[in-house]
């Protein structure tokens, strides 16, 4: 039986709470995800902070969600912009990942996120379908 862990609500602690629940090593996640065991344990120890796309290996992985490994439900979405990048967050993308699916440039998810412009209706549509996972 492994010995209980002290809590940890960071990504990290989330991160290695979540292996240990698989029974993997490091190097068991690493090769599940294609990512090295050194940058696994920098994550763990909130070294580094993991990129959306790694989180998606990761939580593929690990039977968990992406907003749980990056801890998102603790940001804000008091604004549409907060909205659209936790959204954004939830499903595991980058600005351009997302940008890309949406149909606009990178720049400008980054605009919407900064609340210095709004989406247009056309836009919005597109956006409902992601900003769902926060309702």
């Amino acid at each position: 039986m492994l010995p209980a862990l002290p809590e940890d609500d960071t990504p990290g602690g989330r991160l290695r709470r979540a292996r240990l629940a698989k029974s993997m090593l490091l190097v068991d996640l690493a090769a599940a995800t294609g990512l090295s065991v050194r940058s696994l344990r920098l994550a763990e120890h909130n070294k580094t902070t993991v990129c959306p796309s790694n989180l998606r290996k990761l939580s593929k992985a690990l039977g968990v969600s992406i907003a749980y490994l990056g801890c998102f439900e603790s940001l804000p979405e008091h604004t549409l912009g907060q909205q659209i990048k936790k959204a954004r967050l939830y499903h595991g993308y980058n600005k351009r990942e997302f940008a890309k699916k949406i149909g606009v440039s990178a720049r400008m998810i980054w605009l919407w996120e900064k609340d210095e412009y709004r989406p247009s209706e056309k836009y919005m549509k597109h956006l409902d379908t992601f900003l769902a996972i926060l309702h």
